[in-house]
């Protein structure tokens, strides 16, 4: 079977099936009136009006959803809109998407604990084509929409299906997430809008940048025709403290002391200073024709872009050459005072200036080296062009169709610079309960030079990725008890997605340490490590390379030519779907749908593989049945059952392309072979509306799982870019995603209510368990007795926690969100955690008058510890503070 439709085929079914249809349909009468499909979700004031709608919207509706509306959004500190989903119940929000950490804003969604791969979200229905600004993240390809580009600004409102529907675009396999923007005609007055101007305060960057925000619609007389124009400009600075344990090995087995030889050690242990400067800025324009009251279009435009450059500085500790040898030539150092092995990894060593005294000396050693990454151009973007279409050809029969093409990309240049500081006072590190490296560098507030010059490393790479889309849906309202409704459509997409990775060459003069001048070198500024401790020195700050020196380093010294083939691909995949689904209400309390949807999806993916060809081809065809029933089991008691099978895609990056880390000779790789993740869903809950803005809920949910991804583990041989000698082959400890089996099992509780004198709480619990369920010998599901079989990105515990206060002048509403540890991702083999963590955010807002509010805004105001760590706890790959987030402003609608 082969389905496909491009645009023009589209075309061609909408004329046909209107032909069709308009001979047996009954004639439109001549005054009718288009059905309100749509909530007037911009006349909805106040937290409880808000939450008491978006409680009508969940009751309502046949299938499993969970609602925000705008006025959700406008009295939360949400600045993107992840953060406005992270509250819902069963969502959980990622703010990184390697091994990295967090970088201070929600980035990608999760459904029910499930990876964020496996949920579709739409705007109005549509992709969203975006990108990353972090090198690693572009390079990882994912499907996943890039939340840092939506501002919370942009929410008409959100729908979260948690249970499928045959018209529903295939793509998520856990759930669907729909953005829906305001539209013109939904406004009561003439002309109207809301302006938002905020101070954002990093407390971390201390710094505090301006944020513009603006929204005015205008329509006729008659509600024919109407324009709506939304612009937004937004600054925040970035900076996060660090430890990173940046290579973990093992000392040499031949280490003269024994109780050190073949231990795990923290080769370089490093305090990280990361600072950013991130400008979103873009806008969103639409207008709204209704030609007559049966023939309306929407015509929508979209465009925003992320400046995110940014700057990392790692200073390290060097114990590689007392284990080593000065130039790792064997003549080892011995350690000064006590040192400390739990578990087989060393947590406690120290070597002074004497280490190698009785070992040919310390010529050649290094005490402490210094990493400064700049990304000073790095950014995305992304922008769609968007025409919707509903033509109401009889009283009984509606047809809606979408055409449009969507288009985004990232871009950076990742370059860095590194020096060493020669052997003064020693060097040595050890671990403290929180995983922290504190770093015992005597003479490490002093760079000495050693002669060995100035390394670089670097590449520029880029991501573009563009779909062309069209849909047609008919709607045919039947006179039958039973089955009250019959929807019927198709829709096809034509996507690409290509990384580019160019090579930076460096002229031999930018490796001379002469370049490094009094004036290239500063120091950490006061607390500069977010209150962790890093030094045993009170008041130690070490020296830093300043980051406009490195930009002109770069600049001047080095060009970006030459492909890395053996990263970059270039995907073409193209999908045709149809699907038929009925509404029925076989009883006055009970009502549902059936349907299935069948999409067929042609790859053509262009990529490099060890040992494997240059190109390679696939296609395959899934049939997708859902079920949803839903009954009134009491005047205001809800049951509900919903049946699905789910589809994802695997990431780009899982299907082509590899991460490569030259420094541990570690990567991720790609395997063009992967099939799609298929699932079969099961949803069953009650829920109770006790009384207005107030419910409780009780969930059950399973997936049974295939081809969900794992990583399995392999040695293979790609080109060393770092290497002196250009071509040079090493050897890499490479993750390589294969499909396996899987099972998702889980509940869910949300209560919510309103306690009287305008207070209210709301607050969810989420329960998830997710484990892979084949074992995979060369993975970390494989058996042994140390084997992790959870789900990637799966938390077993989330929830919720708000409170809020409302009356005519003033509201608060304090907010506390909590997901537990999951597996962040693999790498080299290994797999890599990030530890529980919470987040507690608070709004004030104050209506001076009914145009203009004042408000007051917290995030983070916990500021978590965020732990990066392998399976083996004692080896912790980063511990980060982003720091607190505060904004302050004025909101004036009219």
């Amino acid at each position: 079977m082969k389905l496909q439709l491009n645009p023009v085929a589209a075309a061609a079914l909408f004329v046909v099936s209107t032909a069709a249809l308009s001979q047996t349909a009954p004639a439109p009468a001549a005054a009718a009136s288009a059905p309100d499909d749509g909530v007037q979700q911009v006349e909805v004031t106040g937290i409880r009006a808000a939450m008491q709608q978006s409680l009508q919207s969940k009751r309502n509706s046949s299938s499993r959803v969970e609602v925000i509306t705008a006025e959700d959004v406008g009295k939360m500190p949400d600045k993107n809109v992840a953060d406005s989903l992270q509250r819902i119940p069963g969502v959980t929000t990622t703010s990184a998407g390697s091994a990295e950490g967090s970088f201070g804003e929600n980035e990608h969604v999760q459904l029910r604990g499930l990876s964020s791969q496996l949920t579709l979200t739409t705007l109005n229905g549509h992709l969203v084509s975006t990108g990353d600004w972090y090198g690693p993240n572009i390079a990882a390809g994912g499907r996943s929409v890039t939340f840092t580009l939506l501002p919370s600004d942009l929410i008409g409102r959100v729908v979260v299906n948690k249970s499928s529907r045959a018209d529903l675009p295939e793509g998520g396999a856990a759930g669907n997430v729909d953005i829906e923007t305001r539209h013109p005609l939904d406004f009561k007055k003439t002309l109207s809008g809301v302006v938002t101007l905020e101070a954002a305060h990093s407390e971390a960057a201390k710094k505090t940048d301006p944020s513009l925000s603006a929204l005015i619609n205008w329509k006729n007389n008659d509600s024919s025709f109407g324009i709506l124009g939304q612009v937004f400009s937004q600054t925040r600075h970035l900076q996060r403290a660090g430890s990173e344990g940046v290579w973990w090995d093992k000392t040499p087995a031949t280490y003269p002391i024994a109780d050190l030889a073949g231990k795990n050690v923290s080769y370089l242990s490093g305090a990280v200073l990361f600072e950013q400067e991130r400008k979103r800025e873009g806008g969103y324009l639409e207008a709204q024709l209704k030609v007559d009251p049966r023939l309306s279009f929407n015509l929508s435009g979209f465009y925003s872009t992320v400046d995110a450059k940014n700057y990392n500085t790692n200073f390290m500790a060097d114990t590689v050459n007392p284990f080593n040898g000065p130039g790792w030539n064997g003549k080892t150092g011995t350690p000064t005072g006590d040192y400390t092995v739990n578990n087989g990894t060393i947590s406690n060593v120290f070597f002074g200036k004497d280490a190698f005294a009785n070992n040919g000396g310390s010529a050649g050693a290094f005490s402490a080296v210094e990493d400064v990454a700049i990304r000073p151009d790095a950014k995305t973007d992304s922008k769609f062009i968007n025409l919707d279409g509903k033509w109401l050809v009889s009283d009984n029969l509606t047809l809606t169709s979408k055409i449009g093409t969507t288009n985004g990309g990232a871009r950076t240049k990742d370059v860095g610079f590194e020096v060493w500081s020669g052997w003064d006072q020693g060097s040595g590190y050890s671990v403290n309960k929180d995983g922290i490296l504190i770093l015992n560098v005597p003479g490490g507030d002093t760079l000495t030079k050693t002669g060995a010059g100035i390394g670089g490393w670097g590449s520029y790479t880029s991501s573009a990725d563009r779909e062309n889309y069209a849909q047609l849906d008919a709607t045919l309202h039947l006179d039958n008890d039973f089955v009250h409704t019959v929807k019927w459509g198709a829709r096809a997409t034509s996507h690409r997605r290509s990384l580019t990775k160019l090579n930076m060459q460096l002229d031999a003069a930018a490796k001379s340490e002469d370049l490094i001048t009094d004036a290239a070198i500063t120091h950490y500024s006061d607390n500069w490590y977010g209150g962790l401790p890093v030094n045993p020195t009170p008041g130690f700050s070490p020296w830093k390379i300043r980051n406009d020196f490195v930009v002109d380093w770069m600049n001047q010294y080095a060009t970006f030519a030459g492909h890395a083939t053996q990263q970059e691909f270039d995907i073409k995949e193209k999908t045709g779907a149809g699907y038929v689904m009925a509404e029925f209400s076989p009883a006055d309390t009970i009502s549902g749908d059936f349907g299935v949807r069948v999409v067929r999806t042609n790859e053509d993916i262009e990529a490099f593989l060890p040992g494997g060809q240059p190109s390679y081809k696939k296609s395959f065809t899934d049939v997708l049945p859902s079920l949803n029933l839903r009954a009134d089991l009491g005047k205001d008691l809800v049951g509900r059952l919903a049946l699905n099978r789910g589809l994802s895609r695997p990431d780009y990056g899982q299907l082509a392309g590899n991460d490569l880390r030259d420094l541990q000779h570690n990567g991720v790789g790609s395997n063009p072979y992967l099939d799609p993740i298929r699932s079969n869903n099961l949803d069953l809950s009650a829920e109770w509306y006790f009384a207005p803005k107030s419910a409780l809920a009780v969930g059950f949910f399973a997936s049974k799982l295939d081809g969900v991804i794992a990583y399995g583990h392999q040695q293979l041989d790609y080109i060393d870019a770092s290497a002196p000698v250009p071509g040079t082959v090493a050897t890499y400890d490479i993750s390589s995603p294969v499909n396996t089996q899987g099972r998702m099992t889980g509940f869910e509780v949300m209560f919510q209510a309103g306690l009287g004198m305008g207070f209210g709480v709301d607050l969810n619990y989420t329960r998830s368990n997710g484990r892979q369920t084949d074992k995979l010998a060369t993975g970390t599901c494989n058996g042994s007795a140390t084997e992790d079989c959870t789900l990637y990105g799966t938390s077993k515990d989330v929830y919720n926690v708000g409170a809020y206060f409302e009356n005519d002048s003033f509201s608060a509403r304090l907010a506390y969100s909590h997901r537990s540890t999951y597996k962040l991702g693999n790498r080299g083999g290994a797999d890599y955690f990030q530890n529980g963590n919470g987040q507690l955010n608070l709004a004030l807002n104050y209506n001076v008058n009914d145009m203009i509010a004042l408000t007051f805004e917290a995030q983070n105001l916990t500021d978590p510890l965020l732990k990066v760590y392998k399976t083996d706890t004692t080896q912790v790959a980063g511990v980060y503070k982003a720091g607190k987030m505060y904004f302050g402003g004025v909101r004036v609608k009219f």
